[in-house]
């Protein structure tokens, strides 16, 4: 019966990231110093592992026994000669390249390792007892790390993408890996998650030592380059279908690291598993700025009902955000909807406005639901026809109660692309964060100021701009059997009881006292007076600048009242050039007011108030 010695090398990149050491020379010795051949115990390759010097090499030439070379799993296999069955033996490897490229060595010199000493009797008895059995040595992860990247140049990044939320792995996704230069940042690579969200992106030095001269003059451009250091400083982006999963920037990344870096990174994109029932429903948000709940933090609502620590307000078409899934853990369908109430309460009551008030659901009340995407599906392997489709919701999605089902929506871009709903299976779905979008103009009813009012000119209390609050509800349910009008609650319905929404713009006037008293063409002189009228009740800022042709005025207006922060901005005589700013001189001016809003859609802020009124006139201080 032969004996035969079955072992495994790897070696760890990452404490939690382990690969085979293949095609490496695998030498087995007796022992080089006096060792004890019937000890039942191997000496701790904690440590014995080292380097072997040439000298030593040579030196043990003569006790060299047998030979043998790692397969591509790092396994590899000797046949014991009897005489040698009870004997004890070092292992060493000569490790002529590393995964996965096997390069040389970049030094003219032959790495050789001692791995420990093992008992031959002890593991031939182990292998008797279970033929499945093999001797197996992982090298620790800063050893074969440093033995990569110091002989072989050999750079590893090995890391895992997660949602943040559910800590689920996000499979099939593209991680990129770049270098933060002075110079250009370098690409190190790009990896694609495995179903466990597991990547590894390989590079050596060549890849962030790249220059505008490269391939001729290589040099790593560290941006602190006064503190240079030989290690890059990694940041990643990754996406999935188009869609940006993470998008780190220079501030984000890690400073000058080795050899090998192990990474977990996190998107708050969810990719929904269409038939794991314990995807988490909710409405967590307005836009990508604000929050849908009462708290301090910066965006949340405060108990009047403005938005965020800016206390905007909001208007236009809003993104209800948040996530759905698209089953129960019964296998039924899940359906939500949004509804509004006039009536409510601040938001630090423990109470809610009455449910029999939220009539104004969206997909029922006019004009109210504006179609957006809410999903997309990504094919799970890459198709050059319909590897992307957008879902977007559409009135057909709601039911007579304004129950919204993503289900209906997805077969239907199924359809709609010439597919079938079974279809669905080929793709990853993509939840777009966006629940539903609802246009907050069709709920106010404020009137805009009358355009009656002349520069300077009060606005009247009749005609300011009243405050327009309204609560928001979320429901979602699942659906049991439609037709017999049985439905389960997931969730019975968070509301928002106060929110303020606007539309009003800006009401605006900008005038030359002096020009009003002649005519727009006369040339004026002494001192010069705007009159302004500028009014909005959320009104954030308002500013008058004077500048002349030339530019050698070029100001601020500062008189007391454009740079308060009052909600009414009026003056009708506002002097441009008073002592000790009496320094116009002949030329052409233009004074202009500029001002803006609090209103905001949780995307982008108002642009009402971006394009200045102006008003130009000619100066002459020889003018009689």
């Amino acid at each position: 019966m032969k004996n035969i010695f079955k072992g495994s090398l790897r070696g760890y990149v990452c404490e939690d990231c382990l690969e085979a050491v293949s095609e490496v020379e695998i030498l087995i010795y007796h022992p080089y110093r006096n060792v004890d051949s019937t000890a039942n115990t191997a000496s701790s390759a904690k440590e014995t592992f080292r380097f072997v010097s040439k000298e030593e090499a040579k030196q043990r030439a003569e006790l060299l026994a047998y030979k043998a070379k790692t397969d591509a799993e790092g396994n590899f296999q000797i046949e014991v000669d009897e005489k040698h069955t009870d004997a004890s033996f070092d292992i060493d490897f000569v490790c002529g390249s590393v995964p996965p490229k096997h390069p040389k060595p970049k030094r003219d010199e032959i790495v050789q390792l001692h791995i420990t000493t093992f008992s031959m009797r002890l593991e031939l008895e182990k292998q008797a007892k279970d033929e499945r059995y093999r001797w197996e040595y992982a090298i620790a992860y800063k050893w074969w790390c440093y033995i990569r990247g110091h002989f072989f140049d050999a750079w590893v990044i090995c890391g895992h993408l997660m949602n943040c939320q559910t800590n689920k792995p996000i499979a099939n996704a593209k991680v990129t890996a770049m270098d933060a230069d002075f110079l250009t940042d370098d690409n190190l690579g790009t990896a694609t998650t495995d179903s466990n969200g597991h990547f590894r992106i390989d590079y050596t030095s060549a890849d962030f030592k790249k220059t505008f001269l490269s391939p001729w003059i290589n040099i790593e451009t560290d941006p602190s380059f006064l503190s240079f250091q030989s290690g890059p400083d990694v940041y990643f982006k990754a996406e999935l279908g188009g869609t940006k999963l993470v998008d780190e920037t220079k501030a984000d990344a890690r400073k000058n690291i080795g050899f090998c870096l192990c990474v977990n990174l996190c998107s708050d994109v969810n990719v929904v598993d269409p038939n794991d029932p314990n995807f988490p429903s909710a409405w967590t948000g307005i836009g990508s700025k604000f929050s849908s709940s009462y708290g301090t933090s910066a965006p949340d609502f405060d108990a009047e009902g403005y938005a965020s620590s800016d206390k905007n307000v909001l208007y236009s078409t809003i993104k209800l955000t948040g996530q759905a899934a698209l089953k129960s853990a019964a296998g039924n369908p899940i359906e939500y909807r949004f509804s509004v109430s006039d009536a409510t309460l601040p938001n630090d009551d423990i109470n809610n406005p009455p449910l029999a008030g939220f009539t104004k659901i969206v997909g029922l009340y006019p004009n109210l639901f504006v179609p957006g995407v809410v999903s997309k599906l990504i094919r799970k392997v890459y198709s050059p026809i319909h590897n992307q489709i957008s879902v977007v919701s559409d009135q057909s999605d709601f039911d007579a109660e304004g129950w919204f089902d993503v289900n209906h929506a997805i077969e239907r871009a199924l359809v709609s692309v010439g597919f079938t709903p079974a279809n669905l299976i080929l793709y990853n779905i993509i939840e777009e964060d966006t629940l539903i979008s609802m246009n907050t103009a069709a709920l106010t009813i404020a009137p805009d100021v009358p355009n009656i009012f002349s520069a300077g000119q009060p606005i009247p209390p009749a005609n300011e701009i009243p405050v327009e609050k309204f609560a928001i509800r979320f429901e979602i349910r699942e659906v049991i059997n439609k037709a017999a009008n049985q439905f389960g609650v997931i969730d019975g319905g968070k509301i928002l009881n106060s929110v303020i929404m606007n539309n009003n713009p800006i009401y605006r006037r900008l005038a030359i006292k002096e020009l009003e008293e002649t005519t727009l063409c006369t040339p004026i002189n002494g001192t010069v007076h705007a009159k302004y009228t500028l009014y909005h009740p959320y009104l954030a800022s308002g500013r008058l600048h004077l500048n002349s042709n030339s530019l050698s005025i070029d100001r601020d207006v500062t008189d007391g009242i454009i740079n308060t922060t009052l909600v009414k901005r009026i003056n009708d005589n506002s002097a441009l050039n008073a002592p000790p700013l009496d320094n116009l001189v002949r030329c052409t001016y233009t004074l202009k007011l500029y001002s803006s809003t609090r209103k905001h859609n949780g995307e982008n802020g108002d642009s009402d108030g971006g394009t200045p009124l102006e008003q130009i006139f000619f100066y002459d201080e020889n003018q009689v």
